[in-house]
């Protein structure tokens, strides 16, 4: 591990558990506070499982046990030989003075006692409940609104703005942050992933949130070529009140997509296009950098 600052980046060595044929910079990332925001690359198993793919990840530091631990979300169906079943990543100094490192191989009998991993966190997520307790509490809709911005030139980015917002206690079934993550994940072509967050949205969320959720999912569904599905949640977006924010270069790029399907969506598009959003205290949704 090395740092600059807030930014921390991590180097897994050959071999390991994933068997690199190199040294590989599998970590990168900056901490606010004890919390650390980033994303991490790990080898994957499994019949339908890309083999090896970044996820993002936040982690805690514990400053007691010197130690990084937090759950990883894996495809789904997919596991990691870098991951214990729980899938909680820890990362800790194995002696005084050390740099976090991550256990690559495995301990010698008489040392695994010793080097033994902390226990498995109880259900309800413990990361993020820790996280909550040790992170500063964030302006939430200037932190929607920079990742909202971010979201068209660096998904990740924008990801770690939204990860601050759901880390928040009162915050954690923030709509409109779970439909940024779910549009974030959709940008990097996550696609099950953006689905589950954007299912989330669409079910804590009301009015304008939930509209945009809908939204999303008719882009995830039309880009997965289900066709029925976008058309329903294209309709269910408008008949929510869903409508074009001017300017958003997002929103713009998947009307168009709409579009070239030809008649497909074309009455919807014309009713969405009829319409135009009212500015105000609303989130203008993703890919927009207006409150």
């Amino acid at each position: 591990m090395r740092s600059d600052g807030e930014h921390l980046l991590g180097t897994a060595p050959a071999g390991g558990p994933c068997q690199r044929p190199v040294a590989e910079q599998i970590l990168t990332g900056d901490f606010q506070g004890n919390v650390f925001l980033g994303e991490i690359t790990l080898c994957q198993t499994g019949d339908t499982c890309t083999p090896s793919r970044s996820f993002p990840v936040m982690l805690v530091y514990n400053v007691e046990e010197r130690a990084l631990g937090g759950v990883v979300k894996l495809e789904d169906d997919c596991e990691s030989p870098a991951l214990p079943k729980n899938r909680m990543l820890v990362l800790r100094a194995t002696d005084q003075g050390a740099a976090l490192t991550p256990p690559v191989a495995a301990p010698a009998p008489e040392q695994r006692q010793a080097q033994a991993a902390p226990p498995p966190p109880p259900s309800g997520g413990a990361a993020q409940v820790a996280a909550q307790r040790r992170l500063e509490p964030v302006d939430v809709a200037a932190t929607l609104k920079l990742g909202q911005s971010l979201l068209a030139q660096s998904p990740i980015a924008a990801s770690q703005q939204f990860q601050l917002v759901l880390a928040q206690e009162k915050e954690k079934n923030n709509a409109w942050a779970l439909t940024g993550m779910g549009v974030a994940h959709y940008l990097r072509k996550q696609h099950p992933e953006a689905l589950r967050f954007l299912e989330q949205a669409r079910s804590v969320g009301s009015g304008a949130a939930r509209a945009e959720a809908f939204f999303w999912t008719a882009c995830v569904k039309r880009t997965a070529q289900e066709s029925r599905l976008a058309q329903e949640a294209l309709r269910r977006a408008l008949a929510e009140g869903w409508s074009p924010p001017e300017g958003n270069v997002l929103v713009e790029r998947e009307l168009q997509q709409f579009s070239n399907e030809g008649a497909l969506y074309e009455a919807q598009l014309k009713q969405a296009r009829g319409r135009k959003r009212v500015q105000g205290r609303e989130s203008q949704g993703a890919g927009s950098a207006s409150p």
